[in-house]
């Protein structure tokens, strides 16, 4: 008998794993050229389908792992669980599209190409992306014209200068726009008008590519569109950019009944009044009406009442975090567009940077 005979029959070929595979549905060139970059990155197969190609792995296309599906050309039942719509950033009402088609996740490219790629990994077995976890701070005034706008665009750019991850959300929807105070208004990018129509869980990764942002500093700000009566999703935005971000700071407007329930959601609330004994009062009705959160008091401008930190902290019960002093070239910034660059001189940069140490956010 041969010593072969004793041997063990060697093992069968390994098959190759089945190569994932994406199916884009677009005729737009440039947009196929980003997915097929992605999809390199991704490590998965791309197959393109033009635009009269189902989206549900019917003939005529062909079946795929994950459909992504161009926004021009994405169509109400023909679009199975799991789709991504793909879009560019002058799309309109690609958010609105994906709330018709019953939620699908949107990737804005070339913005979100990280997130897409992350994405397509995860769902062939590799890692996903860590996320982060973010503190949000609320910005309120205790009157009206007291520079809450002002302050919160300080505080987060004070933080994105500082090379965190900042944004500026305004939760003021009667303001007209925070936009405007940035000189940004013709900006493209994420409206708040564009997310009126979410439900449940936002994913951070969708939405922070799509925002608007000056340098390093990202904001999401409300438009001079009517009201249409829809609630703003507050609560999932918030939550979402807290996982994308290092500080969230919120514009919060005027103290009012509509204003506790967004201020809950926050980590830190800042009270701003004026240095004046009816900033103070109304300081002391803002202080009840936040019973449970997180507040404290920011005096600002010029002391012409007699009104010094320890008053105001005892008529209102608010501990004081800092104050901001007077700077007669703030309002001239502010209707220039310059605003962002009046905040970071050097005694104002001073007061905005007390404020963020003070509630534990300091960069």
């Amino acid at each position: 008998m041969s010593t072969a005979a004793h041997l063990p029959a060697p093992p069968p070929p390994a098959t190759a794993a089945r190569a994932r595979t994406v199916r884009l549905v677009s005729d737009d060139p440039g947009l196929r050229a980003t997915v097929e970059r992605v999809c390199a990155a991704a490590g998965v197969d791309l197959l393109a389908d033009p635009p009269g190609a189902t989206a549900s792995g019917g003939a005529p296309g062909t079946a795929a792992d994950t459909d992504l599906v161009d926004v021009r050309h994405a169509v109400r039942g023909r679009v199975r669980p799991g789709t991504v719509l793909v879009g560019r950033s002058e799309d309109p009402g690609i958010w609105d599209r994906a709330a018709d088609l019953g939620g699908c996740a949107v990737a804005v490219l070339p913005d979100a190409a990280g997130w897409l790629a992350d994405l397509l990994t995860a769902r062939t077995g590799g890692p996903a992306g860590p996320s982060g976890t973010g503190r949000v701070l609320g910005v309120l005034g205790a009157v009206g014209g007291a520079g809450t706008s002002t302050l919160a665009c300080w505080l987060a750019d004070r933080a994105a200068h500082a090379e965190r991850l900042a944004v500026l959300v305004d939760a003021d929807r009667a303001g007209c726009g925070i936009d405007v105070l940035l000189g940004l208004e013709d900006q493209d990018g994420l409206r708040w008008p564009d997310l009126l129509r979410i439900a449940g869980t936002v994913p951070a990764e969708q939405l922070w590519p799509a925002m608007a942002r000056t340098g390093q500093l990202r904001w999401l700000s409300w438009d001079r569109s009517r009201p249409d009566g829809a609630a703003a999703p507050y609560a999932a935005v918030l939550e979402a950019l807290r996982r994308a971000a290092d500080l969230v700071v919120v514009d919060l407007g005027r103290a009012g009944p509509g204003t506790a329930d967004t201020a809950a959601l926050c980590d830190d609330v800042l009270v701003l009044t004026p240095r004046t004994v009816r900033g103070v009062l109304a300081a002391r009705w803002a202080a009840e009406l936040l019973a449970g959160a997180v507040a404290r008091l920011v005096p600002a401008g010029l002391n012409v009442a007699d009104v010094d930190d320890a008053l105001a902290a005892a008529t209102t019960g608010l501990p004081v975090a800092g104050s901001v002093r007077f700077h007669g070239a703030v309002p001239d910034a502010a209707e220039t567009g310059r605003l962002l660059e009046a905040g970071r001189s050097r005694r104002l940069a001073r007061d905005v940077a007390g404020l963020l140490e003070a509630v534990g956010a300091a960069p």
